[in-house]
């Protein structure tokens, strides 16, 4: 959840820090903006309010499957908008690891095992013997003062974020008219 806090602050400054527009960025047609919101609520929920143990392999494992169906298919929706093929691949690769092994694994540091915030929940548990894909579950380690561990997947997911940023708050006119400028041509004469 770190990273993609983190990926969201950034794409927020790009537009800043590149000299891109907000007006064009919060202003970009984005189609079926309800399946991302749905997604992300249902994602939130688990996370916040988990339903009771006994629930997790069912309800809310169906609910987080739910969760990144609807968000895929937003991703899946919006692929003309330059940078969101990253991002749908960032969160297909999160998706597939899930599917595989009803939940994230995750592989925390022996100095973590104490604590409250590694306690296995309805989307990440502990790593086990036998679970498929592991290079793409929680196994890059971010120590103090992150204190949290990602995946390729949120890599991707954060990448793609800034890359729509950038591209979403650039004017598209300007890029058409820069590839139909000539390149300039070399003299042979002295």
């Amino acid at each position: 959840m770190l990273v993609l806090v983190i990926a969201v602050i950034a794409a927020l400054l790009i537009p800043l820090v590149t000299h891109g527009s907000y007006k064009r960025l919060f202003g970009a047609e984005i189609h079926w903006g309800w399946l991302l919101a749905a997604g992300l609520a249902i994602q939130l929920g688990l996370e916040y309010a988990s339903p009771p143990r006994r629930y997790w392999h069912n309800i809310g494992f169906g609910l987080l499957v739910a969760s990144y169906v609807f968000t895929l298919a937003f991703a899946a929706r919006n692929l003309l908008l330059r940078g969101m093929s990253i991002v749908f691949i960032g969160i297909a690769c999160n998706a597939l690891v899930i599917v595989a092994n009803q939940g994230m694994p995750v592989k925390f540091p022996p100095s973590w095992r104490d604590k409250t915030w590694t306690q296995a929940t309805v989307k990440h548990h502990p790593q086990q013997p036998g679970e498929q894909l592991l290079v793409l579950s929680d196994i890059i380690v971010l120590k103090h003062p992150f204190d949290s561990v990602m995946s390729y997947g949120d890599l991707i997911l954060a990448v793609g974020l800034c890359d729509l940023a950038y591209n979403t708050s650039r004017d598209p006119r300007r890029r058409k008219r820069k590839a139909r400028q000539p390149v300039a041509q070399v003299s042979a004469h002295p």
